[in-house]
């Protein structure tokens, strides 16, 4: 395909000799915005801790409720991202606004169903996980609120996956950049009732979060409607059943993916605080927040693989990004194993900074973090060799990789120690870890075969 659609030239060189510096470009401004996301979700734990350990429990309570329904995002965010890569390395801008189109009604779709579905039945899906009289009402309407803010949150997926597709991550990341910010000064006003606001407690996080990513969605969508050689003049298209098609097509193998990971990890916290209480799920959602930190690095390095072989595939040239791919692999691996290792060194100072008021929290805390430290180490890069599929928009080895680590590895072992042979709680931690090493070994060996270099992506002009 030559490109016609636009003189102006690619943000991205998409040469041998530029790999390394596309990957790069792709990269950074995506591990800074995931690290300003860490430090939102860190804040959020810092400061509802103070209002005693357990408390944190709260809120990871109300996101193992949606986590499960968060993953759709992935739907719209990678089918979105893959085909406008595909487009912008084939030289078709002209079909970018439709797509943005199509990505923005459905994001507002999804928000709404998924909001008023949760909603209806907010109450008794907390009743599942927990029958603390103290907790329910807490975690019942800090879901509620997040809930709410489930539409800007979707509708940022589709708006940064439009500027993430042509290649521009940082964009995103100064936009979440200010919205992190503004969360760090409203977390302790809404919470503890500072400069006059009403204190509103643990749901005090739930509502800055709200406002701060309500704001950021406004600016994202301002700006891709204004960015001229995108091309989108407004928020109405032809309804055009290919686009639609193509990102849910794509898309939806992604999203059952992370839908297999957020559902175990949704059974995985029903265990682990039915099971050991609501101090070992104060360490199982702390833990997840102080571990995602290595996702920072990963995840700017997978969003690098999805957009960077998107636009190589739509150029035409496989031998390019197989090429991509064996340095992609390598840049993830390195990562991978150095951070893992440092979390095993460093698992109790880290631990202690959220959880150091309750002993029995800490304790839990300092073991999640070593042992799924051990395990990213040894399943090293997965999330970047899921990003070459994805951008790839060959999606379905994600989904069973996916769905065989978490259905038949991590929860048939964790629910068994808890279950059935009473372990200690680490049993869980090494359900968790023996999940990572598995998906890692499935996705690799799949990518080396090499049928997602001719996958393609067919849309129909209208």
């Amino acid at each position: 395909m030559k490109m016609t659609d636009t003189a102006q030239p690619r943000l991205l060189d998409l040469t041998a000799v530029s790999l390394y510096k596309d990957i790069w470009k792709l990269a950074w401004p995506v591990m800074l915005a995931s690290g300003l996301n860490m430090c939102f979700n860190l804040v959020d734990t810092f400061w509802v801790s103070r209002l005693g350990a357990v408390m944190v429990s709260v809120p990871s309570l109300a996101g193992s409720l949606l986590w499960l329904f968060m993953s759709l995002t992935e739907s719209i965010n990678i089918g979105t991202v893959a085909i406008i890569a595909r487009f912008e390395g084939a030289g078709r801008r002209r079909l970018i606004p439709d797509v943005f189109v199509h990505s923005f009604w459905l994001s507002i779709a999804m928000a709404v169903f998924i909001g008023v579905g949760v909603g209806l039945f907010a109450t008794p899906l907390v009743q599942l996980f927990t029958d603390d009289a103290a907790l329910i009402p807490l975690a019942v309407d800090y879901l509620n609120i997040t809930l709410i803010g489930l539409i800007p949150i979707f509708l940022a997926t589709s708006a940064s996956a439009v500027l993430y597709g042509i290649g521009d991550t940082k964009t995103p990341m100064l936009v979440l950049f200010i919205a992190n910010g503004l969360n760090m000064v409203l977390d302790p006003i809404f919470i503890f009732g500072w400069l006059g606001v009403p204190a509103m407690g643990v749901q005090g996080a739930a509502w800055a979060t709200l406002l701060a990513n309500g704001l950021a969605t406004i600016a994202l969508v301002a700006i891709v409607l204004k960015k001229n050689h995108l091309g989108v003049k407004g928020l109405g298209a032809t309804f055009n059943p290919s686009i639609l098609g193509n990102i849910l097509k794509i898309g939806m193998p992604a999203s059952l993916q992370s839908a297999a990971r957020s559902s175990t990890g949704t059974v995985m916290f029903w265990l682990v605080m039915s099971g050991y209480g609501a101090a070992a799920a104060a360490a199982f959602g702390a833990g997840q927040r102080i571990i995602g930190l290595i996702f920072v690095f990963i995840s700017g390095l997978s969003v690098a693989a999805t957009t960077l072989i998107g636009q190589v595939l739509g150029t035409g040239d496989k031998g390019l990004a197989r090429l991509a791919s064996r340095r992609l692999i390598v840049m993830g691996i390195a990562v991978q194993v150095a951070i893992g290792l440092l979390y095993v060194a460093l698992a109790y100072p880290v631990s202690f900074l959220f959880l150091g008021d309750d002993a029995a929290a800490l304790a839990a805390g300092v073991s999640y973090v070593r042992i799924c430290g051990l395990g990213l180490a040894l399943g090293a890069s997965s999330s970047v060799l899921g990003g070459i599929f994805k951008g790839a928009g060959h999606t379905m080895p994600t989904f069973l990789a996916g769905f065989i680590s978490n259905w038949l590895i991590k929860l048939p072992m964790a629910a068994l120690g808890t279950l059935v042979f009473n372990l200690p709680v680490d049993n869980i931690w090494w359900a968790i870890t023996a999940s990572i090493v598995v998906e890692w070994l499935m996705l690799y060996i799949w990518q080396r075969k090499g049928t997602w270099l001719d996958r393609e992506i067919r849309v129909s002009s209208r």
